[in-house]
């Protein structure tokens, strides 16, 4: 049997994706708690695994949740994961961290259920992500994180140091991120960091 795992912490969607799959005979837990979500992957048995995550809603969290979607890749988790439609540049950051299916949220009533299906079944599912995005390279684990403390406002200088290493490495780290998500421009890096940032703090409290 196959165990399902659902995070998405706004209540009104979590119920409505629930019940767009509520018709599987396979296990489904839902979870709006990161930690626990991750505990119940870990220590869940069955070889078939598949987590849905919702990012919209993650907040202050996001940075943690991005981090734990890329870790889902190592234990063999089959991951769809939806996104505001006007969250541009998280759709190819989510394809290079092995997300295997990105959906847009408004849509997820008539897309959700057939990508599942197609997880499920073990078809190839093509990713609904930018057109022009056509890399095959995937970001590290590290390079996430540097990514991400470059969207927390760390600057280079500032990595080097606290990770004791020169500025090259951080330079050859920033051009692999580029190059995984086909970022051609300064203009658009700075506006990945834009987002990234937004979205983490759009539902922060106070």
């Amino acid at each position: 049997m196959s165990a399902i795992f659902v995070y998405e912490l706004r209540v009104l969607l979590r119920t409505a994706v629930m019940d767009l799959i509520d018709g599987n005979k396979e296990s489904i837990q839902p979870h709006h708690q990161l930690q626990s979500l991750m505990k119940s992957i870990g220590e869940e048995k069955s070889g078939n695994k598949f987590a849905l995550i919702g990012i919209g809603g993650a907040g202050n969290a996001l940075f943690d949740l991005l981090k734990s979607v890329r870790h889902l890749k190592t234990q063999k988790v089959k991951t769809i994961v939806w996104v505001s439609a006007s969250a541009v540049w998280m759709k190819p950051l989510l394809t290079a961290l092995h997300v295997d299916v990105v959906l847009c949220e408004n849509t997820l009533n008539e897309t959700l259920q057939p990508a599942l299906s197609n997880l499920l079944s073990g078809k190839a599912t093509s990713l609904i992500s930018p057109k022009s995005f056509a890399s095959t390279r995937r970001i590290t684990l590290t390079e996430l994180d540097i990514l991400l403390q470059f969207a927390s406002g760390l600057t280079s200088r500032e990595m080097s140091e606290r990770r004791g290493c020169n500025l090259k490495t951080i330079f050859s780290w920033k051009h692999n991120i580029c190059e995984a998500l086909s970022l051609t421009t300064h203009a658009q890096w700075l506006e990945m960091l834009a987002e990234l940032a937004q979205l983490s703090s759009i539902y922060r409290q106070g």
